[in-house]
């Protein structure tokens, strides 16, 4: 019987960590920064972002601990400290509701550049889904001259990180 208490046991506290998140489980990918000095910050990183420059993709995690990834348009708040964007119901969007945290990449490849670092520029932004309706509300309205309506979706900006 002390077997079988122990045994339960480890099998939720393994499922717990499954399906435990934080921004280093969904950031540690690449623990090197090897684009560091052509990493986008500060306004460089906010005009490609607001000139659509940039490539981008958002990684989640799904709830059994797998990996989710989606291109999406993202728009910038006025204040630069929110993302936001329009998005039709799906497995992104639900791991963004369950799970808050996602990794928002920004990549630019410049092709003809002969240096790899002027090739290669973007950055790694960890975001955190807005769930509470008066701060999206409010977010929305203040942003609408962007395309922002009280659909679009609201990830605030927590840390802005090199390339891996």
């Amino acid at each position: 019987m002390k077997g079988t208490v122990a045994l339960v046991c480890f099998v939720l506290v393994a499922a717990l960590g499954l399906a435990a998140q934080s921004v280093d489980s969904i950031s540690k990918a690449s623990t090197s920064f090897y684009y560091a000095k052509s990493s986008l910050d500060g306004e460089e990183l906010w005009k490609a972002l607001e000139t659509r420059q940039c490539a981008i993709s958002v990684a989640t995690v799904n709830a059994d601990g797998s990996p989710n990834a989606a291109v999406i348009i993202p728009g910038v708040t006025k204040d630069r400290a929110y993302v936001m964007f329009g998005i039709a119901p799906n497995q992104t969007i639900l791991n963004l509701k369950e799970r808050k945290l996602a990794v928002i990449t920004a990549y630019i490849y410049a092709p003809a550049a002969t240096d790899k670092l002027e090739r290669n520029k973007g950055a790694r932004i960890i975001v955190e889904y807005v769930s509470d309706p008066e701060l999206v509300k409010k977010l929305a309205e203040e942003n609408k001259d962007r395309g922002a309506s009280a659909q679009s979706t609201f990830m605030k900006i927590i840390k802005v990180m090199p390339l891996g």
